[in-house]
């Protein structure tokens, strides 16, 4: 009988540390995203690591001008002309999380953030997988300009050109 009761014991302290185990690791695989909205899933595919990933591309008036011209192509009809979330395509439902302006939105979405959120899209709520109509360059240059709407200054990476970025 007391190796019965010894035995449940020691299986029911097991099966806690492996659940706080379990919970300690989901947590830690989040860190540095911001909780997903009460009641549904983010969706998005951000690799580890990609908080830290910065730009290859020197910020001038010439790419902020490249990816304003993207953003007014491919970003305008959901995000609106200046990226507050009110396009004529835009989910009312969603004008918060849409909105690129909330300086609140810019510590937790930083460039390489950004940059798989364009990149990799998402189904729910909607926002186009855009790996397959941009470059990564002209991403890169998408990100910087959305990070103007924020308000959010980036400092310049790397002086390399990018010709390439307007050649598509």
């Amino acid at each position: 009988m007391r190796r019965s009761i010894a035995g449940t014991a020691i299986l029911a302290v097991w099966t806690c540390v492996m659940a706080v185990a379990v919970l300690a690791q989901n947590q830690g695989s989040r860190q540095g995203q911001a909780p997903p909205p009460a009641g549904r899933s983010d969706g998005w595919k951000i690799p580890p690591g990609a908080e830290d990933e910065k730009s290859p591309l020197t910020v001038s008036p010439a790419v902020l001008a490249a990816g304003k011209k993207i953003f007014s192509g491919k970003c305008e009809r959901c995000h609106g002309k200046a990226g507050k979330g009110n396009g004529a395509d835009s989910d009312p439902k969603y004008r918060e999380d849409m909105d690129l302006t909330a300086p609140e939105h810019a510590d937790r979405n930083p460039d390489g953030v950004i940059f798989y959120r364009i990149w990799n899209g998402r189904s729910s709520p909607k926002m186009p997988v855009f790996s397959k109509e941009l470059s990564k360059e002209q991403v890169w240059a998408l990100v910087a300009y959305v990070q103007t709407l924020r308000g959010k200054t980036r400092p310049e990476v790397n002086s390399r050109s990018r010709t390439a970025l307007f050649a598509h």
